[in-house]
């Protein structure tokens, strides 16, 4: 490969039409003026000089191949693509577009294939704007119009987004991005268009492949949403990592909860505590919202409808909410499960239990890790499961406890700060919980609230923390 003998060179005859070959020589050269007037008749010179040098490419494929194949790779991206495909149904499909390019370049370089110029010298690699008399355009051309070509074939469902993104694609490596982008809905771009004020570029070339395959999961309701609700900071959720976006598209399932949660979603740090967050509860409305409406003589309404607990706990911590926003997943759980039960309460003990969520948060929610609130709540799966609903710790058990340990003698501050984030401290919170199922089966606790002065007061919890006393 790349001697002189097995070399292709195109002539300016590789482009002509079949009549320019009935042509006496001496009359062919104005004849191919004629044959090359106007774009139709140029596009028409240059699709036969591909198909002549089309063979040619497929050898050098086939040779690249067995090159690589005898080095002891054999990576399945290098499988051949053009050899033994027809040259009209290779330029109808865009990878073997996108390959014939890549090999065009790999021949030319390396002497497998030669051009003639108009003066009859050969043109050089390194001369991409040279016009090329077999088809009457510079290489450059040539590979835009195919990169163009490749690129509708790409988007051949998606025309309007195409009209939108053609004067940024300029080079073959841009095609694997336009396929991630193909995989998206024209809603969902549209909105990540939006998101970044019309700046294709930026959105959709410059943004990082993995963050595109993460968008391609969320559903066009719930990325309008996004898009509504953080408004300027959307192209914030664009520096996020993609996992956080993966979990976003799995969790988030209807427009409201993103509404819900509003710009508070990007103090979510983790897809875990993102998923938590889109584990909590939704409930469809919406035949009960079309019947008072058909009561008022109201029209139905035209999409689900849907209640949230992400808006029944941003109404409950107020100010709070987004300080839980940044807190582990297992405390994102726990505080998803204390809503069922605070909608069963009357008025009077709502509010204490208000109170008792928001302070949990607003005093100890920095605190906590993930082990340490798996610890407190007992939220293993197996230990979860295996545990009645009235011996998993409650909210307001687990707040009690944390008040009792901030105000025992030798705790405190000093504990939280020192023992209570630390793998050994969360093993003896966990061990604690336990020793609590323990006294609720004796009856020693008769409410949540008796625990702040079980903790503060007694020992009789003190079997597994006491080992985190501090003499001071």
């Amino acid at each position: 490969m790349g001697e002189p003998q097995d070399r292709l060179t195109i002539e300016p005859s590789h482009g002509d039409s079949a009549w320019l070959g009935t042509m006496p020589g001496f009359l062919r050269g104005m004849a191919r003026g004629w044959d090359a007037r106007g774009e139709r008749h140029r596009n028409l010179r240059m699709v036969r000089a591909v198909a002549a040098l089309y063979p040619t490419l497929c050898r050098v494929e086939r040779e690249t191949r067995k090159a690589t194949e005898s080095e002891g790779e054999t990576a399945g991206e290098d499988r051949c693509l053009l050899d033994g495909v027809p040259f009209e149904q290779a330029v109808n499909n865009d990878l073997t577009i996108e390959r014939g390019l890549e090999v065009f370049d790999h021949a030319w370089k390396s002497g497998a294939l030669a051009l003639r110029a108009g003066n009859g010298k050969l043109i050089p690699p390194s001369r991409g704007k040279v016009i090329v008399p077999a088809c009457g355009y510079s290489i450059d051309h040539v590979r835009h119009y195919f990169i163009d070509r490749a690129a509708r074939l790409i988007l051949r469902r998606l025309p309007k987004v195409y009209d939108r993104v053609a004067e940024h694609i300029t080079d073959a490596g841009q095609l694997p991005r336009l396929r991630l982008v193909a995989s998206m809905k024209t809603l969902v771009i549209n909105e990540v268009l939006r998101g970044f004020e019309g700046n294709v570029k930026k959105a959709l070339f410059s943004t990082d492949g993995s963050m595109l395959e993460a968008l391609a999961r969320i559903s066009p309701p719930v990325m309008v949403a996004l898009r509504e609700t953080l408004d300027q900071e959307f192209p914030s959720l664009m520096n996020r990592d993609p996992s956080i976006l993966l979990a976003l598209g799995e969790s988030f399932t209807v427009p409201e909860q993103a509404r819900d949660i509003g710009q508070d979603v990007l103090m979510l740090h983790t897809p875990e505590a993102v998923r938590a967050v889109g584990a909590w509860t939704v409930e469809d409305v919406t035949d009960r919202v079309n019947a008072e409406r058909e009561e008022r003589g109201l029209p139905r309404v035209k999409s689900r409808v849907h209640n949230t607990d992400i808006r029944v706990l941003r109404g409950v911590l107020g100010t709070e909410f987004a300080r839980l926003m940044e807190a582990p997943a297992p405390l994102l759980k726990a505080y998803g499960n204390a809503v069922p039960e605070l909608r069963t309460l009357d008025v009077a003990p709502r509010q204490a239990r208000v109170e008792q969520m928001t302070n949990l948060c607003q005093r100890y929610s920095g605190y906590f890790t993930d082990e340490s609130a798996t610890s407190l709540f007992l939220l293993s799966p197996e230990e979860w499961n295996a545990l009645p609903p009235n011996r998993r710790p409650s909210l307001p058990e687990v707040f009690f406890i944390l008040e009792g340990l901030w105000n025992k003698k030798g705790y405190g501050r000093k504990f939280f700060e020192t023992a209570f984030s630390t793998p050994d401290g969360a093993k003896a919170l966990r061990l604690t919980m336990l020793d609590l199922n323990a006294l609720k089966d004796r009856g020693s606790v008769k409410s949540a609230e008796d625990l702040n002065q079980i903790v503060a007061n007694s020992d009789l919890l003190d079997t597994h923390i006491q080992a985190f006393m501090s003499s001071k």
